[in-house]
């Protein structure tokens, strides 16, 4: 069992106030027994009480004894019965003006630390409430993160395992620089994909542009997100037997630019 929580479930509380069941306080005096921090948490908890009830100490109104007067003349027959015994009576009626004070003051200190018990708990409650909360927010968060990349693998993992699709890989024309680049196109449906692997941030106001030749005649495939580094979609493309990129002004150009070619397969 762990003795933490079983202090933290406010039985403890309960002890000292002797609102436990037979059982339980049983139970609970042999947890005390076999664990020595249950008894520590018992003499801080009765300590509270104490202090709690000496520092609100309750004076009842001058008018309270009149009416347990009043009330004990009107409800008892032996009262009206009996003859006058001041001294006897005043010592009762002493008595019992004791006994309500001290009722009163143990029903406030048990409803005082009740109020502040149920509080602790039900703050504790709201915490651990706006932690799971944000667990869960967390959680879905990575989710969704998860997820995206996981559509973007399969849709990138179907391109490159499509049977039908032919494959180009273009390496740079300069010898000094290892950049490369494939080009998955499929005759059939035309669709046209571009993989770059390796090519510099272009300048400012300049991008990328894919082109497909037939026997040295462009086509316009589409400008390419430098930002990315994943398999993306260019044009549709007719037919093609190679294919170059070159670097061209933002928004692409009708016609290559021969003197700017970064990529090709041939």
């Amino acid at each position: 069992m762990n003795v933490k929580e079983y202090i933290s479930s406010g039985i403890v509380e309960l002890y000292a106030m002797n609102a436990l069941s037979p059982e339980d306080k049983k139970e609970f005096e042999q947890m005390g027994l076999l664990y020595p921090e249950v008894g520590e948490e018992l003499r801080k908890v009765e300590k509270k009480l104490e202090g709690y009830a000496l520092s609100h100490p309750l004076n009842p109104r001058p008018i309270l004894r009149e009416k347990i007067l009043s009330n004990l003349i009107k409800n008892g027959d032996s009262v009206k019965e009996a003859p006058p015994k001041k001294d006897i009576d005043d010592g009762d009626h002493s008595l019992t003006y004791k006994y309500l004070i001290a009722a009163s003051l143990a029903a406030l200190v048990i409803s005082t630390f009740a109020s502040w018990f149920f509080y602790t708990r039900w703050n504790d409650a709201e915490e651990r409430y706006t932690t799971l909360l944000k667990e869960k927010n967390d959680l879905a968060v990575n989710f969704n993160v998860v997820k995206a990349t996981y559509d973007e693998t399969l849709a990138n993992l179907l391109i490159i395992r499509d049977e039908l699709s032919e494959v180009y890989s273009l390496h740079s024309t300069d010898t000094a620089h290892n950049y490369q680049a494939r080009v998955y196109w499929n005759k059939f449906n035309l669709h046209t994909y571009i993989d770059v692997l390796s090519l510099p941030v272009p300048p400012e106001g300049m991008q990328y542009q894919l082109w497909a030749f037939v026997k040295w005649k462009s086509f316009d495939a589409g400008t390419l997100h430098s930002e990315t580094r994943s398999i993306e979609r260019a044009k549709d493309i007719a037919n093609a037997d190679s294919w170059m990129i070159t670097l061209e002004p933002k928004g692409g150009s009708p016609t290559p630019t021969m003197d700017r070619v970064y990529l090709k397969n041939k």
